[in-house]
């Protein structure tokens, strides 16, 4: 502890507040001797100068050094005795930290400046950070939520993390969201360390209890030590595993609005009433229910006892889809089903198969060619000839012109068409004919397969869709009707509650109300006791006055209240009037103004004699009762309250156990629907991977037979049969 000159404690220094930096920091080269910060660009807003970002006790500014380095400058607006002794051992272990030993860098550099920044003369503190660029984690989940193998590398990186600080024997202290930010490259930055433990604070209080929605309900500011962010890893590890186990869990579980990923403080605190557990115990993904089961277990865990992040269950990852057969050949399955070729003899040693066509065309020249080209020949010299020596009709002679000019095309074609080698190739385009044509069905079979997979993808994100939105109706039915229950529950008990409260004030106006009656009547009995004949002892009061006093029914000092004047109708002078204990004002004979004067002060001696021996409290028995009946009404009173009480906790028990059932029954439809169309889309899946073989292999065929078509009329057309036979080649 600091201490005074004069031995003791000493006072809390007044540190400036964020309006008092912004405009110290208008001037770097005055407020700064950093080098990187006095000749800096300090960020600026709009229109009221360095940009400030506030926190709980600092200022953060961004400053960009003359190299174009970015830092984050903290400035502090409260202190602590401990400030500076935190950051230099935070500081320390950090800069000796080498990027080698670490799974990624996550490490921020910090660097802490006894005199960081000059504020109306005075030196102040900071805290030098490097400026991290990255996106939040819940932004970045929201970005990539769908990319389950993205968020499940995440996940990684994160137990990634935690292994470096658990070896290290260094925790953070305030492990959530908004401290883990995600790099371009994907990889992991921490930042703010005000919360952090390092060996070198060992033995120290914390200076935070972390967010309320990722620390152990069991957590003090006396878990200060290396275990503290085991229960926040379980926590975030548990979610990022869940999101990339099923996407839907973060539309389910995660309110736009709230600061959590999928779990909250209340999850810890009524573990019983949580939907979320309920989703996650009870998942359809066993490695998810297994590491929920685990996490859930360390809820009443003292936060020390909290095992490592490392002890989880290791989530494998998805298993590979089949692998396709391979396509070199037709698969198994289609054996039986595809025509095989059948060995047709060549020409010339020419080979069989589902080849080309063949390859050199005619091989070589037979008697037949021979014949077949002279009588083509001949049949197409016929027409000439006929017409020179023919004496028929010139209708006959067409005709006979056409049947020479017939016959010779049709022993040429019937030739060449007889050829082996043309029959060999017109035998292997039927094969492949016959081959593709087998395939046709197989092909359709799959695109209609396609299309019931898009379909059934379709139904399951519809359905998928319908059940988060059921979901959330039910999540905000429960926070309304909730608010409802409570406020309808705050007006009752705050009613009750402002009656309660008066009843202490109410009571003691009815005691002080049974004193002044008790008063009163002491006075009045005193007064009554005192007969008007003691008048006498006043100078001006004879036996007359006293029997005129008894005529007008005035017997004792309590028959009278006091004295009434009325203005005379002559002379200036008043008549005085004698006031009755009815209310009745009564004119005495021989009582005027003067007399009535010393009537009153005679009776208002005795009454004031009188007070001085009046009781001063209540009697015991009628105080007993006074108070009897306010306890009476008190208890009534909190009987009501608790009975209001009771009502809306069972009301609110109810309504938790309806939504929690009905959440358990939507997510069981879910489960149930999900793994009927998984086991749908299984069978489908494995029908199409053999069908993509056929679809593949209908493919190839088509290509051969369309090769094999203009590879049979390129090398069997009649061009080339009659250049064979003319040539031989």
């Amino acid at each position: 502890m600091a201490v005074s000159r004069t031995g003791g404690p000493a006072a809390a220094r007044k540190f400036p507040t964020g309006a008092n930096y912004v405009e110290a920091l208008q001037n770097p080269t005055l407020c700064f001797e950093d080098p990187d910060l006095k000749h800096g660009t300090v960020q600026q807003s709009p229109v009221l100068g360095p940009k400030a970002i506030s926190g709980n006790f600092a200022s953060v500014f961004s400053i960009t050094a003359p190299g174009g380095q970015r830092y984050a400058l903290k400035c502090f607006t409260r202190d602590s005795s401990t400030l500076e002794a935190r950051y230099q051992a935070i500081s320390g272990q950090l800069a000796g930290l080498e990027p080698a030993e670490l799974s990624q860098p996550w490490p921020v550099t910090i660097e802490y400046l006894p005199r960081g920044v000059l504020v109306a003369g005075e030196w102040y503190p900071a805290l030098k950070m490097a400026w991290v660029e990255g996106t939040g984690l819940i932004t970045w989940i929201e970005r990539n939520a769908r990319d389950t193998a993205a968020v499940r590398r995440m996940a990684e990186r994160f137990a990634a993390l935690v292994a470096d600080l658990e070896r290290l024997g260094v925790a953070h202290g305030d492990l959530q969201h908004g401290n883990l930010l995600v790099a371009a490259d994907n990889t992991l930055r921490l930042v703010d360390y005000d919360g952090m433990y390092v060996p070198a604070l060992k033995g120290q209080g914390a200076t935070e209890n972390g967010h309320r929605n990722y620390q152990s309900p069991t957590r003090t500011s006396a878990d200060f030590g290396p275990a503290m962010d085991r229960f926040s890893a379980w926590v975030i590890y548990l979610s990022l595993v869940a999101i990339a186990t099923d996407p839907a869990v973060w539309d389910q579980l995660h309110d736009d609005q709230g600061e959590f990923l999928i779990l909250k403080e209340d999850d810890f605190k009524e573990p019983r009433s949580s939907p979320a557990w309920s989703l996650l115990l009870t998942h359809a993904d066993p490695d998810l229910r297994a590491l929920a089961a685990q996490t859930h277990g360390h809820l009443t865990a003292a936060a020390q006892a909290v095992p490592p992040l490392t002890t989880a269950a290791v989530i494998p990852p998805p298993r590979p889809a089949p692998a396709a057969n391979q396509r070199g050949g037709s698969p198994a399955w289609l054996a039986g089903h595809i025509p095989q070729p059948r060995s047709t003899p060549a020409a010339s040693g020419t080979g069989t198969g589902t080849g080309t066509a063949a390859g050199t065309g005619f091989a070589r020249r037979r008697p037949g060619d021979v014949l077949a080209g002279v009588f083509a020949l001949t049949g197409s010299a016929a027409p000439a000839t006929l017409t020179a020596i023919s004496t028929l009709p010139a209708g006959y002679m067409a005709a006979a012109q056409l049947g020479a000019l017939l016959l010779s095309g049709g022993a040429l074609h019937a030739t060449r068409r007889s050829r082996p080698e043309a029959r060999a190739s017109k035998a292997r385009i039927l094969v492949l004919q016959q081959q593709v044509d087998a395939l046709a069905e197989s092909v359709a079979a799959a695109q209609k397969i396609h299309q019931e997979i898009e379909s059934l993808n379709a139904a399951g994100a519809s359905r998928d869709a319908q059940i988060s939105r059921q979901i959330k109706g039910l999540q905000t039915e429960l926070r309304d009707e909730q608010s409802r229950i409570t406020a309808k529950l705050n007006k009752e008990t705050g009613d009750l509650r402002t009656k309660l409260s008066g009843l202490a004030t109410q009571e003691q106006q009815q005691l002080d109300t049974a004193l002044a009656a008790a008063i009163r009547t002491h006075i009045q009995d005193k007064l009554r006791r005192t007969p008007i004949q003691d008048v006498k002892k006043l100078s001006n009061m004879g036996s007359g006055t006293v029997t005129t006093l008894i005529a007008a029914g005035i017997h004792t000092a309590a028959d009278f209240t006091g004295v009434r004047y009325v203005q005379g109708s002559r002379n200036g002078s008043r008549d005085a009037y004698l006031v009755r204990a009815n209310g009745y004002k009564v004119k005495v004979p021989g009582v005027g103004e003067v007399r009535a004067a010393a009537l009153e002060s005679w009776r208002a001696s005795l009454e004031q004699r009188a007070r001085k021996s009046a009781p001063t409290s209540v009697g015991a028995q009628e105080r007993a009762a006074i108070r009897q009946r306010f306890a009476a009404r008190k208890k009534s009173y909190e009987a009501e309250i608790t009975r209001a009480e009771s009502t809306a906790r069972d009301k609110r028990d109810q309504l938790q156990q309806r939504i929690t059932t009905r959440l358990q029954q939507v997510n069981k439809e879910k489960q149930q629907h999900r793994a009927a169309t998984q086991q749908q889309r299984a069978v489908l899946l494995q029908r199409q991977t053999q069908l993509a073989d056929a679809t593949t292999t209908h493919g190839r065929l088509t290509t051969r037979l369309a090769t094999a078509r203009a590879e049979h009329r390129r090398a069997f057309g009649l061009r080339r049969y009659l250049r064979f036979v003319a040539t031989g080649r």
